[in-house]
Order: structure tokens, then C-alpha cells, then sequence
């Protein structure tokens, strides 16, 4: 098992230099959104159009099935997607803001310089999920699913993961900062680089071989050992 530790806190931004095989990741690009946006219509929404530069406030989608949804540089704001499927959802320069997307299923989703702040996002199912630059801040994802998916150079930060499904994610260059990944699987993910010493990772599920070239506190590495039944003397 090859993890790196670091006695000091997680940094505000990308971590910064790293011994070992491990490599710095890129920082994180922020989405382009311009500050003037035109207002969609829940029927631009509803028929699937491609929504650019939009603006889409306060609506409740909850429940309804999309047979696709493109979003680009746009602001999604208290929109209510709970319960929702959503095909071949594709998302670039996007801010999602106090949206509901619990218990929704977005198969096949695309998210490239995307934020998702003060949402909900509970049992969300993400599966096999391809994510690039992605926030998550403030969030509730407890249940989410995200397994076999590839969210590299994301960010989670004060957001509570707890018993959420990573298994065979690739997180290279991910960073966790005061999240919650009590009981979380992440069996079979790729952490190169990934930054978990900001991360509660208190019987997390994870294998000796997931966790080479991790990045984690020297109490954390003392939990991990017990977690793969090492015996320290």
C-alpha cells in the first residue's frame, strides 16, 4: 500500500507539491457563466431543448421523465429535479444553486466545469458518470450513487457523503475538504492524488490496492490500517 501522508491541514485550494509516485492534479477550472443570462421556460426545459445562457429559477420538475437535457453556461436556481430520470443529461459551465435532485437518476450524465452549492443531491444515482472540474459545496449526498464513474479534479467541500456508492470511480486528483465519508464504498476506486485528509473516513470501505497513492493524515492512515486488518507494533 502506497499512501502519502501529510501532517497538515488540507489546503483552500488544488494540494500543492506531493512526494512519491504521486503527481499535483490540475487545478480545478471554475464554469464560465456570463452575469447576463435570458430566462428559459419550463417548456424549453420540459421538451428537452438545448438550453444555452439560460437562467432557470424556482420551478419544480420533480417526478418527470426527460429524454434529454443539454445545459451550457447557465444558472440553475431552487429548480426541483427530485425523483426525476433523466437521459443523456449533459452539462458544461454550469451552477446549480439550492437545487433538489434527490432521488433522481441522470444515466450516461456529462458535467464539465460544473458546481453544485447548497443542493441536495440524497440518493441521487449517477452511475458510470463523467465529471471534469466538478464543485460539490454544502451538499447533502448521503445514498448518492456514483459507481464506475469518472469525476477527476473535483471538489467536495462541507458536504456529507456518508454511505454514498463510489465503487470504481476514478477520483484521480479529487479533494475532500470537510466532507462526510463515513461508511462510503469506495472499493475498486482510483485515488491517485486524491486528497482525503479532509474527509471523515470512519469505516469506509476500501482495499489496500484503492488506496496507493492516496493522500491522508497521519491519523487517517492509522485508521485505514485498522480498515485493512493491518497489526501496527
Amino acid at each position: 500500500m502506497s499512501v502519502i501522508k501529510r501532517n497538515q491541514p488540507p489546503p483552500n485550494g488544488p494540494t500543492q507539491s506531493r512526494t512519491g509516485s504521486a503527481k499535483t492534479p490540475p487545478a480545478r477550472t471554475p464554469p464560465d457563466v456570463p452575469s447576463s443570462l435570458n430566462p428559459a421556460s419550463i417548456k424549453a426545459v420540459t421538451e428537452g431543448e438545448p438550453l444555452t445562457y439560460a437562467s432557470i429559477s424556482e420551478i419544480d420538475l420533480s417526478g418527470r421523465a426527460f429524454s434529454g437535457l443539454t445545459v451550457h453556461g447557465s444558472l440553475l436556481d431552487k429548480v426541483g429535479f427530485a425523483g426525476s430520470k433523466i437521459s443523456s443529461a449533459r452539462f458544461r459551465d454550469v451552477r446549480f444553486l439550492k437545487c433538489d435532485l434527490s432521488n433522481a437518476a441522470l444515466r450516461g450524465m456529462q458535467a464539465t466545469r460544473v458546481e453544485f452549492v447548497d443542493c441536495r443531491l440524497t440518493g441521487m444515482i449517477a452511475i458510470d458518470c463523467r465529471w471534469q472540474d466538478v464543485l460539490i459545496e454544502d451538499c447533502e449526498g448521503r445514498y448518492a450513487q456514483f459507481h464506475d464513474g469518472h469525476m477527476r479534479s473535483c471538489e467536495f467541500r462541507g458536504s456529507n457523503f456518508a454511505e454514498a456508492d463510489f465503487r470504481g470511480c476514478d477520483l484521480t486528483g479529487a479533494i475532500f475538504s470537510q466532507t462526510d465519508l463515513r461508511r462510503a464504498d469506495l472499493s475498486r476506486a482510483k485515488l491517485a492524488g486524491a486528497d482525503l485528509r479532509g474527509a471523515d473516513i470512519e469505516g469506509m470501505l476500501v482495499g489496500a490496492a484503492d488506496v496507493r497513492g492516496a493522500i491522508v493524515s497521519s491519523a487517517q492512515a492509522m485508521d485505514l490500517a485498522r480498515l485493512l486488518g493491518l497489526i501496527i507494533r
